[in-house]
């Protein structure tokens, strides 16, 4: 899956494409249960129910993002983005491949969230 915005180089490419891998298994591990209740960046202590479950799953997917940047092997990703400095010579900075990057996982969360069905959550 590779957004034709990044296609212009393979260095962003391959930035878009990891973050999206990274979104696609955080969508898939971090589902959570209806009626359980949760704390949740951004949302507090909430109950899982029907009509919050695909929120709470987003915010959880962002959350587990977020934190997972704080352990290998996510420190060899950031080493390798940050080594392109600022994009010289046909080279992306490391912004831009920051911004691919970000927006792959973005992307593949949405994009998984949006598969789900009522049933695959537990919804009758």
């Amino acid at each position: 899956m590779t957004h034709e915005k990044f296609a212009s180089h393979p260095a962003l490419e391959d930035a878009y494409l990891t973050g999206w891998n990274a979104g696609h298994g955080l969508a898939c591990h971090n589902i959570p249960t209806l009626g359980e209740t949760i704390w949740v960046d951004g949302l507090g202590r909430v109950t899982v129910d029907a009509e919050n479950i695909r929120e709470v799953h987003e915010s959880l997917c962002f959350e587990a993002e977020l934190n997972s940047r704080q352990f290998s092997p996510f420190e060899m990703v950031a080493h390798e983005f940050n080594s392109y400095g600022d994009g010289d010579d046909d080279t992306p900075s490391a912004d831009e491949l920051w911004d691919a990057y970000n927006e792959g996982v973005c992307d593949a969360i949405r994009a998984d969230i949006s598969t789900y069905t009522d049933e695959d959550y537990g919804i009758e």
